[in-house]
């Protein structure tokens, strides 16, 4: 037992004090931190920033779709035409919609193109996209002679509430929090097992090629030596996450204090719609 523990201390201690775990232990946590301050800098920098959006619609029966909304500022081009459009868009605007002229509502859909220098955000052709959708589907209505009203209000959303037997209410949130911590827990495993795995395979071959394996061998049984290599690793890769754990959550304290970002109503917001959009 206490050659295991040797081993297991040696093993510990070499892998601690090598310059790329004191390197990798420092730096993981700063990029983490700072990827994720990006992305919520970014995303407050997006839902600040009012776009304006031209369109030329050929057809006269989608323009009325085209309201402002927070984020989105519309302007008529129609008059103009495509070509012209698309020359004061590229000064002035940040996109184009371009409606194409179609006497027939089943074709109405074809056709319907954004122009833009840059490639548009998901969340603003998904926008735009759910406005177009719903008014050719009340045209279609329409032209069917039915009451688009009445659809609208025999719509109906089910929102069902959880309950265990003994009366306490659950939430959904809690499920999809374990569902996500048991994803994330299986990844940092899979990490694991891949980062160390290798490393105790390194550590074998190091003492092979330097011949200090016959040594030990002499000395100590093999399932010794390899225990001793998988645990003295498995305690410098849990030392790791700890300490990565506790600097990234420190970091982002840090960060969320000085410049008051709240991180909870960033990361809600993303891909986050105006109700607006969807009520033509």
């Amino acid at each position: 037992m206490d050659k295991l523990k040797l081993i297991i201390k040696r093993e510990f201690l070499a892998k601690v004090k090598n310059k790329s775990f004191i390197i990798l232990t420092v730096l993981s946590p700063l990029l983490m931190v700072g990827l994720f301050s990006l992305i919520i800098f970014l995303n407050q920098k997006n839902s600040e920033e009012i776009r304006k959006v031209a369109f030329v619609d050929e057809s006269e029966q989608l323009s009325m779709v085209f309201e402002d909304t927070k984020g989105i500022k519309y302007v008529n081009l129609t008059e103009l035409g495509l070509d012209e459009a698309k020359n004061k868009t590229r000064e002035f605007y940040y996109g184009l919609i371009y409606i194409p002229k179609n006497d027939s509502l089943k074709d109405l859909s074809k056709g319907i193109q954004f122009y833009s220098e840059d490639a548009p955000s998901l969340s603003l052709l998904s926008e735009i996209e759910n406005k177009l959708e719903k008014k050719i589907r009340n045209l279609k209505i329409e032209k069917l002679q039915v009451d688009v009203q009445k659809i609208k209000e025999a719509e109906t959303d089910v929102d069902i509430l959880t309950e265990n037997f003994s009366g306490e209410k659950s939430s959904k949130i809690g499920s999809i929090l374990r569902m996500a911590a048991g994803g994330g827990f299986g990844y940092l495993i899979f990490m694991f097992i891949i980062i160390y795995g290798t490393s105790v395979m390194r550590s074998v071959i190091e003492e092979k090629t330097s011949r200090i394996i016959e040594v030990i061998i002499s000395s100590v049984k093999p399932f010794q030596l390899m225990l001793g290599k998988i645990v003295g690793n498995a305690l410098a890769g849990i030392l790791q996450f700890i300490i990565w754990m506790i600097s990234a959550g420190f970091l982002l304290f840090v960060i969320t204090s000085i410049f008051g970002i709240e991180a909870a109503s960033s990361s809600s917001s993303i891909g986050q719609m105006n109700p607006e959009a969807v009520q033509q």
